[in-house]
């Protein structure tokens, strides 16, 4: 499955590029285009949850994960932001299994201004996300029907743990390597 964003970080990056000039040619507005990036982010939610959230009563905070530097740094010095974003993915997926137990999975992929992003500087990409509305999201992944069993058996075995102690569980092992996460426009949330 192929993460979708809005836009790459090099045309985030090329908005700093064009910030406003004076006539002496200094940048002006580097600092406001700053705060105008955004983040992907993956949050773990139930089926509720998302639809909550499309109507306007979600939660303040969600717990999530993102290609955080800390996550970036567990991984090979080469590897782009798109194999980052997809290790956050995964790891939202495992965190779906500790703190949403005995519910198919449902990642849901959104774009956020950084500001609303507190990294909780952890290897595995774990943060937290403030101020989320629908319209930020950009994509849903969730089980496949035939992972019911093995998700839910994931689940039972490490709800409450660490997300570092879940990824070392055999059982999750299982599912990860068995079972990916499908993706799902918004839009087919009721489908779901």
């Amino acid at each position: 499955s192929k993460i979708s964003t809005a836009r790459t970080s090099e045309e985030r990056c090329e908005g700093d590029k064009t910030a406003a000039r004076d006539s002496r040619g200094e940048a002006h507005g580097s600092r406001s285009s700053a705060a105008l990036m955004a983040q992907m982010i993956f949050v773990p939610m139930t089926r509720d949850d998302a639809r909550a959230l499309r109507s306007g009563a979600g939660a303040d905070r969600y717990p999530g994960c993102a290609a955080t530097p800390g996550l970036a740094a567990s991984l090979e010095a080469d590897t782009v932001l798109e194999e980052v974003e997809y290790a956050a993915l995964s790891n939202a997926g495992v965190l779906a299994l500790i703190l949403k137990p005995y519910a198919p999975r449902l990642v849901v992929a959104a774009e956020v201004p950084e500001e609303h992003v507190r990294d909780l500087s952890q290897p595995y990409g774990e943060v937290e996300v403030s101020g989320l509305v629908w319209a930020q999201v950009r994509a849903l992944f969730a089980d496949e029907p035939d992972a019911r069993r093995a998700v839910s058996f994931a689940s039972e075995a490490v709800t409450g743990e660490s997300l570092a102690t879940a990824l070392a569980a055999p059982e999750v092992a299982a599912v990860l390597d068995n079972h990916d996460l499908l993706w799902f426009a918004p839009e087919e949330l009721d489908q779901l």
